[in-house]
């Protein structure tokens, strides 16, 4: 069962000189010493089951938001004039992001109990630092899959993950072009952020099968490749209550799932 207790929050570098040195530091910790405050989702283990071919039926649907989205904080980045020099404008927070029509951004949807996907796919999925935000807000994997980190930056960043589950990591990159691959050995959903520029976060969703995905800008998602038979569909947002919705299908049929936050 996954667990959000993200507090919706932004934080303002004090000095930059005192951060960097607090990176120095703090970037040489080995894995596995977890922090003593946590914002992030986690996910306790379930047991895995047995893999199973792809089936052909799907589910898909919409994340909706009721009612009007909170006003996106502005990130304040002043305290480093690389990372406000890649912005020409505002640049807000993205943990509430609504299109015109509702659609809520960036949630994870997933079957929760699906039959195991076999291997992990060999994609590399991508997190970028660029003008000091992550780029994608939220990403997605499979259990085993790479997660490529990537400082596009010309200033320092680390990469520090508040995972329960699987072993914490604090990975320091100082220069542009640098990347670091991880992998995960189990399911959870947690946050990583940059020690030396506090503003920044994100979420990685690590999943033992296939049948996950993240709502896009108009909140739209598909989950392909079911067997026939009855899902409970989760809907996981970094700041909100899950949601959950049961679906049944038979073979190659496409069921649907709404779900709606806020409000």
């Amino acid at each position: 069962m996954f667990k959000f207790h993200s507090v919706r929050t932004v934080t303002t570098v004090a000095a930059a000189g005192l951060v960097a040195a607090s990176l120095l530091a703090g970037c040489g910790k080995d894995k596995g010493s977890a922090p003593p405050s946590r914002t992030a989702p986690t996910i306790s283990s379930a047991a895995k089951t047995p893999a199973a071919s792809a089936g052909t039926a799907s589910i898909a649907g919409k994340v909706s938001f009721k009612g009007h989205p909170p006003a996106a904080a502005e990130l304040n980045m002043n305290a480093d004039p690389i990372c406000a020099s890649g912005h020409t404008g505002r640049v807000t927070g993205r943990d509430v992001v609504v299109d015109g029509s509702g659609g809520l951004k960036n949630v994870f949807v997933y079957v929760k109990g699906a039959p195991a996907s076999g291997s992990a796919p060999s994609d590399v999925v991508k997190l970028d630092q660029k003008g000091c935000v992550y780029e994608p807000h939220v990403v997605a994997l499979q259990v085993g899959q790479t997660l490529q980190l990537i400082n596009s930056d010309s200033t320092a960043h680390n990469v520090h993950s508040l995972s329960d589950i699987n072993p914490s990591f604090n990975k320091s990159m100082p220069m542009v072009g640098m990347t670091n691959d991880e992998t995960f050995d189990d399911a959870e959903i947690f946050k990583v952020k940059c020690d030396v520029h506090p503003w920044m976060a994100s979420y990685v969703g690590v999943f033992e099968n296939a049948h996950f995905a993240v709502s896009a800008a108009d909140g739209s998602f598909t989950l392909s490749g079911l067997p026939a038979g009855t899902y409970t569909v989760v809907a996981h947002h970094e700041t909100y209550a899950p949601k959950e919705a049961t679906v049944t299908v038979g073979d190659g049929e496409a069921g649907a799932a709404e779900f709606s936050f806020g409000g």
